[in-house]
């Protein structure tokens, strides 16, 4: 398996605070965290350390910062041919503060606006990974490789976002993008609010599979026309940044392994789930071995992986099934979010 990630790859730099975070404030940081980032870079390193022949493509600038996160790419396996460089700007940056009671972000992206100026791309991939911060890159790449499994990560809504949903397969939209898109507001005591904007996102994209991400809270998706609710593990949450990226990432991995919808998610999920365990969107990332454990141990394995109808048990997975009519009955206003 081959893939193409499209996007940015920023550097990360996460610090723990002991105080609140405030306008006017003097903070006193004692550590540092310090790693790539980037919607794209965080899929593609996942896919790499999970031993898959990765290709990230990005524009970089031509500093300290693009040397650190190439090296950290090329460490874990993942191919750098298609990173460009910027002389003329700098590598992207993200800041993260962290308070530790809390668990309460700060987040400051400082972006650098740099896309592609190639797309002579010589890989024939099987799965493309954009996170549609490189509109022309992405449309390119998923033109001229009509065959390959597309997939968006709708973390932002813009115009350029939004007409890359029209281009590929699967989209994985959070909970604010899928309010902003739907003009509709999500209430988490009222299961027909989850059913509805899935309905009504499936409606503008239909030639797509549609997930929804909604953190603690695990993600919705649809089978066989029934709208159905994947819980989260578990786990004490040390720090959320870059759980989306692992969800993204694990799950283009159980599509491109044939695991089956159903199953993709759910190794999805475990992965993002184990994800807040730790600091930073980087070191966090588990390993496919504490995945594929997890699963087999708690679900069973699958004894035939590359049977696309073979989907993993519902009621192992405690996934909650909705229905799938604009109105929802009142004995399913109450979505479970019970833990896997």
């Amino acid at each position: 398996m081959k893939v193409l990630c499209i996007g940015e790859s920023l550097l990360e730099i996460t610090c723990p605070v002991n105080d609140a975070i405030g306008e006017g404030k003097k903070l006193r940081l004692e550590e540092k965290f310090e790693c790539g980032s980037g919607h794209a870079g965080n899929v593609a390193y996942l896919l790499g350390k999970w031993g898959v022949e990765t290709y990230i493509a990005s524009m970089m600038g031509g500093d300290d910062a693009a040397d650190k996160i190439k090296k950290e790419f090329e460490t874990i396996g993942v191919k750098t041919d298609y990173v460009e460089t910027s002389y003329d700007k700098s590598t992207g940056q993200k800041l993260v503060l962290i308070n530790k009671t809390s668990k309460e972000k700060t987040i400051l992206d400082i972006i650098s606006n740099a896309n592609l100026k190639k797309y002579s791309f010589s890989i024939e991939p099987d799965l493309i990974i954009t996170d549609g911060n490189d509109f022309n890159a992405t449309v390119s790449a998923c033109d001229k490789y009509s065959t390959a499994k597309s997939f968006l990560l709708a973390s932002r809504t813009n115009n350029e976002i939004l007409e890359l949903c029209k281009y590929v397969n699967y989209i994985i939209f959070n909970k604010d993008t899928s309010e902003q898109i739907t003009s509709m507001k999500i209430d988490f005591n009222d299961s027909s609010s989850l059913v509805n904007i899935y309905n009504r996102l499936k409606q503008k994209y239909n030639n797509a599979e549609i997930i929804i991400t909604l953190g603690e809270r695990g993600c919705v998706y649809s089978i066989n026309s029934q709208v159905k609710i994947m819980p989260t593990v578990r786990t004490e949450v040390v720090d959320t940044n870059g759980a989306g990226d692992v969800f993204a990432g694990s799950f283009a991995y159980g599509i491109g392994r044939d695991f089956g919808l159903e199953k993709a998610i759910a190794y999805a999920t475990i992965a993002a789930s184990f994800s807040t365990t730790k600091m930073t969107s980087r070191m966090s990332i588990p390993t496919i071995t504490e995945v594929s454990t997890y699963y087999d141990n708690k679900f069973g394995a699958i004894n035939n992986p590359n049977n696309q109808n073979s989907e993993t048990n519902t009621n192992n997975l405690n996934s909650t099934n909705m229905n799938t009519t604009e109105e929802s009955s009142a004995q399913n206003n109450n979505v479970n979010t019970q833990n896997a």
